[in-house]
């Protein structure tokens, strides 16, 4: 049987840097947030996507998402894996474009 989103995307938020009673700074913490289902496909060809700034940007893959509330912010660092538990990943980058289409979302890594 075909799954029309057989991946899983992952967000890779970093806290702030805050400064302890020392006057230091700490460094943010990181952690990783499942995002939704997904379908990575790799873009080997060298193509380019038009960013909002107007500029042209090579992109690695295009992720296709399900319809619905999700946006997810240009810049954003992310990564697809092929399990739930983010163990073995895909692709690793961050979001060059995120367009929320008619049947479905897209964003370009």
């Amino acid at each position: 049987m075909v799954k029309q989103y057989p991946h899983y995307l992952f967000a890779k938020e970093t806290s702030e840097s805050v400064k302890d009673d020392n006057g230091f700074w700490t460094s943010g913490e990181q952690k990783t947030v499942f995002l939704s289902m997904c379908r990575e496909e790799t873009d080997g060809r060298g193509s380019e996507i038009q960013t909002a700034d107007g500029t042209y940007r090579k992109y690695s893959a295009i992720i296709q998402i399900p319809k619905g509330a999700l946006i997810i912010e240009e810049g954003t660092s992310v990564f697809v894996s092929d399990n739930k538990d983010g163990s073995s990943v895909r692709i690793n980058g961050v979001v060059l474009k995120f367009d929320k289409g008619q049947l479905h979302s897209r964003l370009w890594v």
